[in-house]
């Protein structure tokens, strides 16, 4: 659609969140509102949902004109329809009178319920369309949010805004907003109507509309915190259902399951809770409406019968009064049925703006240009860099720096390994490659040209990396392996699969090529998904790759199958190898030695080990276990 590409304009040129909290002094309901008017892709549905509206309001305030003549005309205070010049239809006038208002009565209540299932048509048309647009919006954005804010929010969180937020958004706009709608113009209608009938039952309604609206905020006040209390109970409730599963084997083998299942039944304990304060609010609204509304009928009546007596209205004005006034109890009462979901609507627009106000650090400018085919010379230079906060300023000195005046070149080609301790920075190296971080100070470039000055799309799609956790998709074999590219076909895939020596082991699965992996990829082995993420970066053909810890926790059989295919894959591709394992690091045409950020040693693994130092060292200790000191783990947590 192209409303969704022009919100992921838009939202790149908004301000970062911690600059944009103005619009906040708005009130609730507008800031929810005007979040429906950014995202709802096109008016025409909204136009005419509208429009049916307002015909209901206008048939369903005609209504009670043909009962009030009925009643009038049974009592005598009317004549028949004749005197007023409609011709005459049968020869018995009486029948002709009363068939003429009861079709009149037909014909309006049909023409009432067409308006209104048309409105509903053309709502949940722009309530869909909103719906769709909010969630792309927000899929989008969390694709390109940094790491810090993915590394400290919870999933299940962040699932329950993209999935039960926008649908409490897009459910209120299909289902409520024709309910609050109509009946405020219903409300409206009526008034006018009895303004124009009696000052003096108008007088009354007068008087009753602003107690009405002091009723409805005060209730409304309420609801909208309890359900803000709710949607974040229930956020919690999904993230703990989601840790739960994707830990299942954890839980099970610790045997900790009544522990989880204590604390899911806390938090589900707190959900219902904050449901049944929902519903005591919204069951005391309704009762102080009914009682308002008692009172007001009452008031209407004694003064209608009064006017009755002194002759100034007939029997069929005093039952139209009363009509009209139902009518306007009638909205009120659909308005109190809604009007919860206003503070579920409040606090889910809450939690949707949260997401949607923060930006990405990393990101394209207007500057940026398509990465030309690339031959994989890579340089840093003099390059400085720590891990902020997600809204911390980059020149904050009091975050830790993980890495220090970093300078060296890879030529095309070149396999270089970095090798040290826990924390001294080389995934920090690795992620400043495909920038998913940017450097504090100093340059990275790729064939001289500095990666800032490329699109994230272009820069990313030409470097291949493989983790120690595999990552593994939802999917086909063939699915996962042609990931990352939009042309792959099955001979593709299958070389890419040879070269990473799976063809075997995919061949004896069940569906072979075919067969379908459930979540992370549980039923194979460690090696065969790390295999499988090899093929991958195979398919690909970047001319530069990054190794992270590739080998970590698989048994020797399983590491040598791996190295085997890594063989191969860096064979001429400029490639980063972040490794403990002897084995892996000896592909290696040069080794960097960090420490605390720093580059302590370099040089080839055979002059390094000939010449005495730290990477000596650390080849001394590893040859009998093949690794380089401990196993460390990956990406950036380790080096804070």
């Amino acid at each position: 659609m192209p409303m969704v590409d022009t919100m992921q304009k838009e939202g790149l040129d908004r301000k970062p969140s911690h600059a944009a909290q103005s619009p906040r002094k708005r009130s609730d309901t507008v800031r929810a509102f005007a979040l429906i008017r950014r995202y709802h892709g096109g008016n025409a549905p909204f136009v005419l949902g509208f429009l049916m509206l307002g015909f209901e309001a206008l048939t369903a305030i005609l209504e009670p004109f043909p009962i009030a003549y009925a009643v009038d005309y049974a009592t005598g205070e009317r004549s028949s329809l004749r005197d007023i010049g409609m011709p005459a239809l049968m020869a018995n006038e009486r029948v002709e009178t009363v068939l003429v208002l009861g079709l009149a009565i037909i014909l309006v209540a049909a023409i009432n319920k067409g308006a209104d299932s048309l409105s509903e048509v053309f709502l949940a048309r722009g309530g869909r369309a909103l719906g769709y647009n909010i969630r792309v919006t927000m899929y989008d954005r969390l694709q390109k949010l940094p790491m810090a804010f993915h590394d400290k929010r919870r999933t299940g969180d962040v699932l329950t805004r993209v999935t039960g937020d926008v649908l409490v958004v897009e459910e209120f706009v299909v289902a409520s907003m024709s309910n609050i709608v109509a009946s405020a113009l219903l409300l409206v209608g009526s008034f006018a109507v009895l303004l124009t009938q009696s000052l003096e039952i108008a007088l009354i309604a007068l008087v009753v509309v602003p107690i009405l609206a002091l009723v409805a905020n005060y209730f409304s006040v309420r609801l909208k915190r309890v359900s803000k209390e709710q949607r974040s109970k229930e956020g919690d409730l999904a993230s703990t259902a989601q840790e739960m599963l994707s830990s299942i084997r954890l839980v099970q083998s610790y045997g900790r399951g009544h522990v989880d299942l204590a604390n899911f039944s806390r938090q589900s304990d707190q959900s219902m809770r904050a449901s049944l304060k929902i519903a005591t609010i919204q069951a005391q609204f309704s009762f102080v409406i009914a009682v308002l509304e008692g009172l007001t009928i009452a008031a209407v009546l004694w003064l209608s019968f009064w006017l009755v007596d002194r002759g100034s209205i007939s029997p069929g004005t005093l039952v139209l009064f009363v009509l009209l006034i139902q009518n306007m109890f009638k909205p009120s009462r659909k308005i109190v049925s809604e009007w919860y979901k206003v503070g579920k609507l409040i606090a889910s627009t809450d939690r949707i703006e949260e997401l949607l106000e923060r930006q990405p650090t990393v990101q394209d400018t207007l500057l940026s240009r398509k990465a030309p085919a690339l031959e994989g010379r890579l340089s840093f230079d003099h390059v400085t860099f720590s891990y902020h906060s997600e809204h911390e300023d980059p020149s904050n000195s009091q975050a830790r720096t993980v890495l220090h005046d970093i300078t060296f070149d890879a030529a095309p080609g070149e396999v270089v390994a970095l090798i040290g301790p826990s924390g001294a920075g080389k995934s920090s190296i690795a992620q400043l490659v495909p920038r998913l971080y940017d450097p504090d100070s100093g340059t990275v470039t790729l064939d001289g040209m500095d990666v800032r000055d490329f699109t994230l799309a272009s820069l990313r799609g030409q470097v291949s990396l493989v983790l120690q956790e595999t990552l593994l998709l939802t999917g086909t074999v063939a699915e996962n392996i042609a990931y990352g590219i939009d042309d792959a076909d099955p001979v593709r895939i299958e070389e890419a699969a040879r070269l990473a020596q799976a063809h075997e082991f995919i061949e004896q699965l069940p569906d072979g090529y075919e067969t379908v992996l459930g979540e992370r990829a549980a039923t194979l082995s460690g090696g065969q998904r790390q295999r499988l993420a090899i093929a991958r970066a195979f398919i690909r053909r970047a001319p530069v790759l990054v190794l992270d810890e590739p080998t970590t926790g698989l048994d020797p059989e399983a590491s040598s199958q791996v190295i085997e295919a890594l063989r191969t894959l860096i064979d001429g591709t400029t490639t980063i190898i972040i490794s403990h394992d002897a084995d892996l690091v000896r592909c290696a045409d040069r080794i960097l030695v960090l420490h605390e950020g720093r580059i302590v040693q370099e040089g080839s693994p055979q002059t390094l080990a000939s010449t005495g130092g730290p990477y000596a060292d650390l080849f001394a200790r590893g040859d009998e276990g093949r690794t380089f000191g401990s196993s460390s783990r990956t990406g950036h947590e380790g080096e804070r």
